[in-house]
């Protein structure tokens, strides 16, 4: 479950910017879009977070933002430069001023982990770790360049893997530019591994293209009944009766750089073929899914993921969540997520669609936005700050939303400043 993400100095993100998952007491409406946790002082969280913002406000940015970090901690032990991924605010006189950084806060194995690591010109500037198992928060260790303080008592997996030297601890088997806790999980560190494990189960997709997770999906629905049936009666209302999953052999033809052939191979593939049903027929058709919209190939596509997440208690993030779907496609996704998610699993995602922004749909503490300062730093902010329309009478904050109230809009002051920002 994720808690808190924080970021700073990464792309578009200058100063920290937070984005928490905490359900707000005062919030009482769709109690069904959180759950309880009654621990670590914590009453309860939310499934979902769904962030607004106009074109290169800086969505896809936070959503990298929380990639990157996966990949430096899952990768970066085969991976030499990748730290080299983490680009700071560039739109400033010294980039490196302060270090790019990231922490994030969540609950693995029953107990609470704040993970943070700051990046300098490539290298590990500073790295941490605390832990909660009931109550209070008890420090794990500070690591500041490949110098280290620790947790003697209760992080004893570090013992191993740090040397003494006039007074200070220094790290031992561990590189400038890897993380610790990815060095210790590699010889069973009970924390650090439950730190991996975590990211592991983090999924960051885009809405944009399926190719993220259109073998995902298509695996699922050869292999699990239970999803082929879960998925069927979301589809109904779109006609398909059913889906197959057909392997054909597609031949692949290597050829030399004078165009002389060199090799063939043939490799086996799955495809996706629906079955449609024409109202008051019994006759069926077999429909290549390629032959659909591009919708509902996404949607398709999309459940997979989803299904997973609900029956694993995992996390998806999706960027361009409504790209390609229509509102009230949007919205049944939504309200078929929250009302399923039994299992402590969390989605975030970003959006355009304003029609999203109803109080049947999401909670206000569960609606963020993102805009850019006169600098052109992006800035994260909670609907949650909003106070003077907390009483609006009908369901809806689009109206609000779109008349500026909340930023994160693109204002044009007249017709030819919109003009020239479609032709750049």
């Amino acid at each position: 479950m994720l808690i808190e993400f924080t970021v700073q100095n990464y792309s578009s993100f200058n100063s920290l910017q937070t984005l928490n998952m905490l359900a707000s007491d005062s919030t009482h409406i769709n109690e069904k879009n959180v759950f309880p946790v009654n621990k670590f002082g914590i009453n309860n969280l939310l499934k979902s977070a769904a962030i607004f913002g106009a074109n290169a406000s800086g969505k896809s940015n936070f959503i990298n933002s929380i990639r990157i970090l996966q990949n430096i901690i899952l990768n970066s032990l085969t991976e030499a430069n990748n730290l080299e991924t983490v680009v700071p605010f560039l739109l400033k006189k010294d980039v490196f001023d302060i270090p790019s950084e990231f922490e994030i806060t969540f609950v693995q194995q029953g107990q609470m982990y704040r993970y943070g690591i700051s990046i300098l010109k490539g290298k590990i500037d500073e790295e941490w770790l605390y832990w909660t198992k009931t109550s209070k928060e008890i420090f794990l260790f500070q690591r500041t360049g490949q110098t280290i303080k620790i947790n003697k008592r209760s992080f004893t997996e570090a013992k191993d893997f740090i040397k003494e030297k006039n007074g200070k601890l220094y790290l031992e088997k561990t590189r400038e530019n890897v993380p610790f806790v990815s060095v210790l999980s590699q010889f069973n560190g009970e924390k650090s591994h439950h730190i991996i494990e975590w990211f592991r189960k983090l999924h960051v997709v885009s809405g944009i293209n399926e190719e993220g997770f259109k073998k995902f999906t298509i695996n699922l629905l050869d292999q699990n009944p239970a999803f082929l049936t879960w998925a069927l009666n979301i589809l109904g209302s779109l006609q398909i009766k059913n889906i197959h999953i057909v392997e054909s052999n597609q031949e692949n033809t290597t050829k030399l750089f004078n165009g002389a052939v060199s090799m063939k191979t043939r490799n086996k593939s799955k495809k996706v073929e629906i079955v449609k049903k024409i109202e008051g027929s019994e006759q069926a058709y077999n429909i290549p899914l390629i032959l659909e919209s591009q919708g509902t190939q996404k949607l398709i596509y999309l459940l997979g993921p989803i299904f997973h997440i609900i029956n694993t208690g995992e996390i998806l993030l999706i960027d361009e969540f409504d790209n390609k779907f229509h509102s009230l496609l949007s919205q049944f996704i939504l309200g078929l997520y929250h009302k399923e998610n039994n299992n402590k699993s969390q989605l975030i995602v970003t959006c355009h669609d304003t029609n999203l922004l109803t109080r049947d749909l999401f909670r206000r503490d569960q609606i963020w936005f993102l805009d850019k300062n006169s600098k052109q730093e992006s800035e994260l902010y909670s609907l949650l700050e909003y106070k003077e329309h907390y009483t609006r009478q009908n369901n809806s904050y689009s109206k609000d939303y779109l008349a500026g109230k909340y930023g994160a809009i693109p204002l044009f002051k007249s017709i030819d400043e919109l003009e020239i920002a479609l032709n750049e």
